[in-house]
């Protein structure tokens, strides 16, 4: 089924019906699984991993694997908001604040994907690059490497997210991994606009953008990305006071920008006339005073 003829607009309208239908189907799945005694982080998971086929085989009806790029802002909310309902912890103030860091974060994540989000005539050049690469491998790399290892990545930060609502308490550690976690966004936030009229720059005769903070990181959205998840860490270490295998959970976020999300952005720019020296210059995550070219 091709959708490519419909305006932005009515796509999104699309999408938004299939989410719908996909957090209502993960909704009676979770209530399911507690029925059947799993724990609420076991029925999570599975409700989790279900909607994640949903709009995987929803993705390739519509022959888009982009149908999952919201996937990533829409679901920590909606799992953190079902969790404080079903553990009556909702109302407590540490869990208000973790659901309200949450959201501007998801907020600001999904503002972005529509903003670039080009209806469904195009999908992510990144999942085009791993389909030109093997076709034949491409639905088992679409099912797992597009969709569910992404899912699970996130839903380890979740389950941090859980352990704050269920044993933190708040205290000025608390607040102050609260604060990260909401600077964060803001640093996403100015990169996505200084790239946005980067792109747009009529006047601009560079290919690559070395301008503001991006002139301190090469990708310094993914940092952004990375610092707000090592603040749930945070929230969770001294809200709780235990430093436990629970640090795996931003790790493993780490290891998934590091060895995948930027080295396939990096082979996609390299050819651009002064990236090389551009990545020679500057940190490719952290912010830092960028070296003096030779």
């Amino acid at each position: 089924m091709k959708l490519d003829r419909l305006s932005k607009k009515q796509s999104g309208l699309v999408i938004l019906i299939i989410y719908l239908f996909t957090l209502t189907v993960g909704i009676v799945t979770y209530v399911i699984g507690k029925s059947l005694s799993l724990s609420s982080i076991a029925a999570m998971f599975v409700a989790d991993v279900l909607m994640t086929l949903i709009i995987y085989l929803l993705g390739n009806l519509l022959n888009n694997a982009s149908l999952y790029d919201p996937y990533w802002s829409v679901l920590p909310p909606f799992i953190i908001l079902l969790w404080g309902i079903d553990t009556a912890s909702i109302g407590l103030f540490h869990v208000i604040l973790l659901l309200f860091v949450l959201i501007v974060w998801a907020v600001r994540l999904t503002y972005n994907w529509w903003i670039n989000w080009q209806g469904f005539q195009k999908q992510d050049w990144r999942y085009d690059l791993l389909k030109e690469k093997n076709e034949k491998l491409y639905p088992l790399t679409n099912l797992m490497g597009i969709h569910m290892i992404p899912t699970i990545v996130v839903y380890f930060q979740l389950v941090v997210a859980y352990q704050i609502m269920t044993k933190a308490s708040i205290n000025v550690g608390y607040v102050i991994g609260a604060i990260i976690a909401l600077i964060a966004p803001i640093i996403q936030f100015v990169a996505d606009k200084q790239m946005y009229e980067f792109r747009f720059d009529k006047e601009t005769k560079s290919s690559v953008i070395n301008t503001g903070i991006w002139r301190f990181s090469r990708h310094p959205n993914y940092f952004g990305e990375l610092l707000f998840w090592v603040a749930i860490y945070l929230m969770y270490l001294f809200g709780s006071g235990k430093f436990d295998l629970y640090v795996i959970a931003p790790i493993a976020m780490i290891a998934l920008f590091v060895f995948i999300s930027v080295p396939m952005m990096e082979k996609k720019l390299i050819d651009r006339p002064g990236y090389e020296s551009y990545k020679k210059n500057v940190s490719m995550l952290i912010p830092f005073k960028p070296k003096k070219e030779e």
